[in-house]
């Protein structure tokens, strides 16, 4: 054998050692739990409770629609919920604060009388696509004019 070929095969070996190395250590990483595997929203999504919610809907001129038994996903959010309610919905997205509902079944923020939420009762302080939903949670949305009371 000459040296050059040696040569070749000592490097090829080398590198056989590495790639052997990487990957052991890949697994050795992923069965501790240290790098995930796969598509981990995927992956958490799939983890999540079903749940029960409520939804009405008040247009503030008198009707009144209801949604008493809504099927989400745990620590799904408002908005996500509303929009799968099956409603017409025009909103605009906020970044940093969420997405604004801009009308309901083409009935519109007009004047001083805008979308509002409430979660089992109380005003929500936060964004509709930043609310999430728990298991038993009445949501209420409600085209006003008042003040929210906190």
């Amino acid at each position: 054998m000459d040296v050059q070929f040696k040569q070749t095969i000592k490097i090829f070996l080398v590198l056989c050692g590495v790639l052997a190395f990487g990957v052991l250590l890949g697994i050795s990483l992923v069965n501790i739990g240290y790098v995930p595997l796969g598509d981990v929203g995927a992956v958490a999504k799939d983890q999540r409770e079903d749940i029960i919610v409520g939804l009405t809907i008040d247009y503030g001129n008198g009707n009144i629609q209801t949604f008493p038994l809504q099927e989400a996903r745990e620590k799904d959010s408002v908005f996500t919920m509303l929009e799968q309610s099956g409603v017409a919905l025009e909103q605009r997205n906020f970044p940093g604060v969420g997405i604004f509902i801009e009308a309901i079944n083409g009935v519109h923020n007009t004047g001083n009388y805008y979308w509002q939420f409430w979660v089992n009762g109380e005003y929500a302080t936060v964004g509709a696509s930043q609310y999430e939903l728990r298991h038993g949670d009445e949501v209420l949305w409600k085209r006003t004019n008042e003040l929210p009371k906190q």
